[in-house]
């Protein structure tokens, strides 16, 4: 994300994402946005427009939030990084 300050104040001026380049449903960077920056900026967002229609968009980044502690803790395991599993299974046990 591109952040520029504005009267004092941070604005979003641009989105940059080459992660795993692919058509896809954007109801997964909206549930980045929420995971990394909070609800509020993604209230905010989605109040923009411009994102996914559909009276399932909140479902559909609900969902795919919840998956982002087993994705950590998927990589985790991959890497050896025993810190990170911990941290992605909290929830879990």
């Amino acid at each position: 994300m591109l952040w520029e300050t504005v009267d004092g104040l941070p604005r979003l001026s641009g989105v940059v994402d080459w992660d795993e380049v692919a058509l896809g449903d954007q109801a997964e960077d909206l549930a980045v946005i929420g995971a990394g920056y909070g609800e509020e900026l993604l209230g905010r967002v989605l109040a923009l427009g411009g994102g996914p229609q559909g009276g399932d968009v909140a479902d559909r980044i609900a969902t795919i939030r919840g998956t982002f502690a087993l994705q950590q803790a998927l990589y985790a395991q991959r890497d050896g990084d025993r810190e990170e599993l911990a941290d992605g299974l909290t929830g879990y046990r």
